[in-house]
């Protein structure tokens, strides 16, 4: 079977996957249009929904200039929202969040050659701080809430899990900011793989470009305490919804528990968006708290996210002639 064969047999297989989850929480009564529809009569969930969309597309795209501008590569608000948008429209559109990522750098990269490794860099640490803000949030929000939420036993083990979570970003970020570049073991692990497998010369570049970050602590700082935002918001967005579907007296600290880690979930690469899995893990988190508004409450999440990659399909078209299709030279090697 050649590799065609087998990337549509994963696409294929993936797809069935989501098609399966998405039945079994209709059958279940967990995912209803009828549900959803409720949010049209709530105005104000619907203008703190949308306004928090606004805001938190605003704050990362400022993140991800902030981080272009640590590798060098500086670029207008204007241009670096364009980007973001495009990529943003590509991580929903296709399967996966890989495919946006090499849409944004191959517009980075060409024009500053010789940078490609410090774009990924510059990408994969803002993804590195996106899921580092999810589990701050949720961290806080478990131990805020720890009071309402101690009796849920499930709760009391995903509160080690978190807390295990946070240390890891904790143990991480200690080890960027003290331990000095030229004694980094990963590094120098890659550096002498990199002498036999010269094909990991391309990873050791973008480890590379993520360790440049080592000099701006306070830049990674405000990228940490701006993705703590992005997620605090999204958090409240979902409360919103889950007012509006549900109303049931639960602790909002919950929800921020939650969300958090349901959205920790849709990052693994199966189907745009989260969609299945996301819906899946929201719908488990939920019925922890006592509700049952979950999967309906990601689909609401979902749309507001697709109303910014629509956003961003428009603009992709302004480029549609230059996309890169299969370029070989779409490596960070150099």
């Amino acid at each position: 079977m050649n590799k065609n064969h087998k990337k549509n047999l994963g696409l294929l297989l993936k797809f069935t996957l989501v098609a399966l989850l998405l039945v079994f929480l209709a059958k279940k009564g967990l995912l209803s249009v009828e549900e959803m529809k409720k949010i049209l009569t709530h105005p104000k969930a619907l203008s703190v929904a949308l306004g928090a969309s606004i805001l938190n597309t605003v704050i990362g795209i400022s993140r991800w200039q902030l981080l272009l501008k640590a590798q060098g590569i500086h670029l207008s608000w204007i241009k670096t929202a364009r980007l973001n948008l495009i990529g943003g429209f590509f991580n929903l559109a296709l399967p996966g969040a890989v495919s946006g990522d090499l849409v944004k750098a191959f517009y980075i990269a060409r024009e500053h050659a010789g940078k490609r490794g410090h774009v990924f860099g510059s990408i994969l640490f803002d993804r590195v701080v996106g899921v580092s803000g999810l589990v701050i949030v949720a961290t806080v929000a478990m131990l805020l809430g720890f009071g309402p939420l101690h009796e849920n036993q499930v709760f009391q083990t995903l509160q080690s899990m978190v807390l295990f979570a946070f240390i890891s970003v904790a143990l991480f970020y200690l080890s960027l900011f003290f331990i000095p570049t030229s004694k980094d073991p990963i590094l120098t692990l890659l550096r002498k793989l990199e002498r036999t497998l010269p094909k990991v010369a391309s990873l050791t570049r973008i480890y590379e470009g993520v360790r440049n970050y080592h000099p701006y602590r306070k830049m990674v700082l405000a990228s940490l305490a701006l993705s703590c935002v992005i997620h605090f918001f999204a958090s409240y967005s979902c409360l919103q919804f889950f007012e509006v579907l549900d109303g049931s007296p639960i602790s909002a600290w919950g929800i921020f528990v939650a969300v958090p880690l349901g959205l920790l979930v849709t990052a693994v690469p199966i189907a745009p968006a989260g969609v299945g899995t996301g819906h899946a893990a929201f719908s488990w988190l939920f019925m922890l708290l006592g509700s049952q508004a979950g999967a309906n409450v990601f689909s609401l999440f979902v749309i507001f996210q697709l109303l910014f990659g629509a956003i961003g399909g428009l603009i992709y078209l302004q480029y549609r002639a230059e996309i890169p299709q299969h370029d070989p030279s779409l490596t960070a090697s150099e």
